[in-house]
């Protein structure tokens, strides 16, 4: 089917049982930003493969609601399906909720999967419709009538961790989420976001592209805790690992069974910005259930001595691996163009030499001209452009490595620039050097440090419409909280130990896009009468091309950080590279 038919067949559905629109979320039961094949309904039945979006049908419309970062390449992806693209995150914004409530007559019925929403998505749905008396029919899985080749759930075999490369054991984690638990005054706390489930229990597994965890829930009693796992993804050996941590294995399938055989008396903590509703439900049916913010986020954003060590080595080894690229890829043009997507394959040939790679973090966007004006876009063998040796060329990239995940962006000129190319590469870059350089009293959350990249882009009358900084796991997802840095209020201060992006950009449709990205730790720098200031450590490893840059817009300062780092690169990376290599990456990293 293609879409317009998947839409006729799903009305049809909708009209047996009397609801009047339909939600697809776009995520899965453990809220996940990227999705396991068995979830990617917003996929399949829209066309739009970005990461963040909610479909919407109704017996007359359909819509697809996403952030700025997939504008452009929502209207692309939509085309002549039939499903219109309402844009979020921009001045007069109405997101699908309220839109519902505008479109819908009072008494209708809307239709979700409860599985696949979180208990706080579902309440604010309720809070929109409730007043036109519209009402929700709940745990409705209407695709699954006509996704018939619709995959089944991963078997991938999991891995444990050793404390060597995490620095704590899963008994340790535990005993701070049952310190978590009794300070609260609970019996157990249930958990489903998967990477949060992975740190805890120090496994990892590959049951979602780029993403090293597996499918499951976890609940940590005051003296038991359980996993909630297909039990085939378990070998003996792990199963006794996991056992000497006083973990019990159960079928994933199995959790309302396992609920339903405890005690009634028992209060279970749930955070409910993460908790897909139908879970929820049948918890809050016999037990006292209490809403409560899940203290893994904070415990697993703030790294230990050796995850931090380990994000340094990732991040030495993606180094070595982007100076091989880019010294090839130059080699290359010089005889022939090359696809987008050769680019990309070919960088992560050069990253999974490394012995400890284990995939890549993301989808690699290898972007050149005017496609990079699509701050998420990804190549096809149907639609892709040739590489050219002049304009701009970006790559956003990152690999899994046992010891650490990395999550890099580089701009590249490949040839003659125009003044407004330079201009704006050099405003970017400019901006991610003053974050660099930023010190800020404790206490700064995201937004407060936010202003620092956008200032020279501001001052020149520009902007880019996604955020600055997100965190990133540790072996885990490349996306992760708690912290950010962006212009709106994310009530997280900013940690010593967090590893964050520095990631501005710059965007003109049909010309360029442009966008640099290291990875940065907040670390102490000093204690006085003012009060305690923290730094960043800058831990990502590959050069900047001065070539591309209008000097006249740096101050000293800015000019005297980016020599200091390009010689840096050079030194930490050049020992690793071949005689011929290194020369190239001598001149790339010359002082200006």
């Amino acid at each position: 089917m293609n879409i317009p038919e998947k839409l006729i067949e799903l009305r049809r559905i909708m009209d047996r049982e009397n609801i009047a629109a339909y939600i697809i979320s776009g995520t899965d039961p453990h809220n996940s930003e990227y999705l396991p094949a068995p979830w990617q309904q917003r996929k399949w039945i829209s066309g739009f493969t970005g990461s963040y979006g909610t479909v919407v049908v109704t017996k007359n419309e359909a819509g697809l609601w996403t952030d700025t970062r997939y504008f452009i390449q929502a209207e692309k992806e939509l085309a002549g399906s039939g499903i219109k693209l309402h844009k979020l995150r921009i001045p007069g914004a109405v997101d699908y909720p309220q839109w519902l409530a505008e479109v819908l007559e009072s008494g209708t019925k809307v239709g979700i999967d409860g599985f696949c929403m979180s208990v706080s998505d579902v309440r604010n749905l309720k809070n929109a419709l409730s007043p036109k008396n519209i009402t929700i029919q709940e745990q409705i899985d209407l695709l699954g009538e006509m996704w018939f080749d619709r995959p089944a759930l991963p078997v991938e075999k999991i891995i444990r961790l050793d404390t060597k490369y995490v620095g704590e054991s899963a008994g340790e984690r535990i005993g701070k989420i049952r310190e978590f638990i009794r300070d609260n005054h609970g019996d157990a706390m249930l958990f489903s976001c998967l990477d949060e489930i992975a740190w805890l229990y120090n496994i990892r597994c590959n049951d979602i592209a780029y993403n090293p965890v597996a499918i499951s829930y976890a609940i940590v009693e005051k003296d038991k805790a359980h996993l909630f796992i297909k039990l085939d993804k378990i070998s003996q050996e792990i199963e006794q690992q996991l056992a000497e941590d006083g973990i019990e294995l159960h079928d994933y399938h199995h959790l309302f069974l396992f609920l339903d055989e405890q005690n009634k008396e028992n209060t279970y903590f749930i955070d409910t910005n993460t908790c897909n509703y139908a879970v929820f439900n049948h918890l809050a049916k016999k037990f006292e259930v209490r809403e409560i913010e899940s203290p893994i986020p904070l415990l697993k954003a703030v790294k230990n001595t050796t995850e931090l060590d380990g994000f340094r080595l990732a991040c030495r080894k993606d180094g070595v691996a982007l100076s091989k690229f880019y010294y090839w890829l130059e080699n290359r043009l010089s005889q022939q163009p090359i696809t987008e997507l050769k680019a990309a394959e070919q960088l992560t040939w050069f990253r999974s030499q490394d012995k400890e790679y284990v995939s890549d973090s993301f989808g690699c966007i290898s972007a050149y001209g005017p496609n990079a004006a699509l701050p998420h876009y990804s190549a096809t063998p149907e639609q892709q452009s040739e590489i050219h040796p002049k304009g701009l060329y970006l790559v956003d990239s990152g690999a899994q490595y046992m010891h650490g995940t990395t999550d890099i962006t580089r701009t590249m000129p490949l040839g003659e620039l125009t003044e407004l190319e330079k201009e704006d590469y050099t405003l970017v870059l400019k901006g991610m050097i003053d974050l660099s350089m930023l010190y800020f009293p404790k206490g700064s959350k995201g937004c407060n440090i936010d202003i620092v990249a956008r200032l020279p882009l501001y001052m020149n009358l520009r902007n880019f419409g996604h955020g600055t900084g997100h965190g990133v796991g540790y072996f885990l997802n490349v996306h992760e909280g708690p912290q950010s840095i962006r212009p709106d209020l994310k009530n997280q201060e900013m940690l010593p130990g967090m590893v964050t992006s520095n990631e501005p950009g710059l965007y003109r449709e049909g010309l360029h896009g442009i966008r640099h990205e290291n990875l940065i730790v907040c670390q102490p720098k000093a204690v006085n009468e003012f009060g305690e200031f923290y730094q960043f450590e800058t831990i990502t490893l590959c050069y900047f091309d001065t070539s591309a840059l209008l000097t006249k817009l740096l101050n000293q300062n800015e000019i005297d950080w980016l020599n200091a780092y390009n010689e840096r690169v050079y030194q930490e990376v050049s020992p690793y590279l071949e005689k011929q290599e290194k020369v190239w990456l001598r001149n790339k990293t010359k002082a200006i």
